[in-house]
């Protein structure tokens, strides 16, 4: 089944990269209220290739009449405070008496521990969030896709080279308490789900960001929903913990963006919010949230 998968993933890749334009054309929506007040929507990706770049002439006009930058976290200015830095670093890191063999299966510990190949003095201390980071970046890797072009990391270079105002919808230190807070289940499940097949998840990572690139809607968000687990596939003990990982993740997370967005058009101030696309597409993403609200939402990207 999974050779399948990874099959049908090829062939989206090819087809997809026959199609591709000299420019990305991420998704792109425009939300007007009645007094005729903008925000716009721009969903990205946290990691990413150098021909994604450049992006379309839409992004270009709606980041050049953004009074302010609106992003998750401002992931640049996190990395030049060595203060921050070394805060987060150790609070990835176990207490005294506590390991990550405490918190994982010996099964997958010692799979975990092979496949990341990383030293395990090191990974033994850290928390399995961190972890859970570690096995996504061998993905990324494999599929040619770094944190260093992604497109929130290139706009927020932008934005500070040109002085644009930037405001943080969450933040590093709220992200981090975030997935701290994460079951340890849960995380396992991801961290597995990601080092048992690399190729076949570098093969999904690959289709997601052509179809990104492409501004493919339906095809990114099915992609998207691709990925979701059906309840009645996991043990029984841990579906409430997933439910509740869900919504931490998503809903919880998009109707705080929904109140912000919100916010900048009550206040007339035309902002480019630019958030994981996950957190825009699909039933509950911010464009159809922001639609159920009344707001007229077009997407422009291409």
């Amino acid at each position: 089944m999974k050779r399948r998968i990874a099959l049908l993933l090829t062939v989206l890749v090819l087809a997809l990269a026959a199609g591709a334009q000299a420019e990305s054309h991420p998704l792109l929506y425009r939300v007007t209220d009645a007094e005729g007040h903008t925000v716009y929507l721009l969903g990205t990706i946290h990691v990413g290739r150098e021909d994604f770049y450049p992006l379309s002439d839409a992004v270009e006009q709606a980041y050049a009449e953004a009074e302010v930058l609106a992003v998750e976290a401002d992931i640049l200015a996190f990395s030049q405070n060595l203060i921050k830095m070394t805060q987060m670093s150790m609070a990835l890191m176990y207490g005294p008496g506590d390991d990550a063999t405490k918190h994982m299966s010996p099964e997958n510990y010692a799979l975990a521990v092979e496949k990341i190949n990383y030293p395990e003095i090191l990974l033994r201390r850290m928390r399995l969030a961190a972890w859970m980071s570690l096995s996504e970046e061998l993905s990324y890797d494999m599929a040619g896709l770094s944190s260093d072009l992604g497109v929130d990391m290139h706009l927020l270079r932008r934005a500070h080279a040109d002085g644009k105002p930037i405001d943080e919808l969450e933040g590093m230190e709220e992200q981090m308490e975030l997935l701290l807070g994460l079951p340890d289940s849960i995380v396992e499940m991801q961290i597995m789900s990601s080092l048992e097949n690399t190729a076949a998840a570098a093969a999904a990572i690959n289709t997601l960001a052509l179809a990104w690139q492409n501004g493919n809607e339906a095809l990114f968000t099915m992609l998207l929903q691709s990925e979701d687990v059906a309840l009645d596939q996991l043990p029984e003990e841990i579906r409430a913990d997933y439910e509740a990982y869900m919504d931490a993740m998503y809903q919880d997370r998009n109707a705080g963006f929904e109140e912000q967005a919100i916010r900048y058009l009550a206040d007339g101030k035309t902002a480019l919010i630019a958030i994981g696309a996950a957190h825009i597409v699909g039933e509950d993403g911010l464009a159809q949230r922001l639609a159920w609200d009344g707001f007229t939402v077009e997407e422009i990207g291409r």
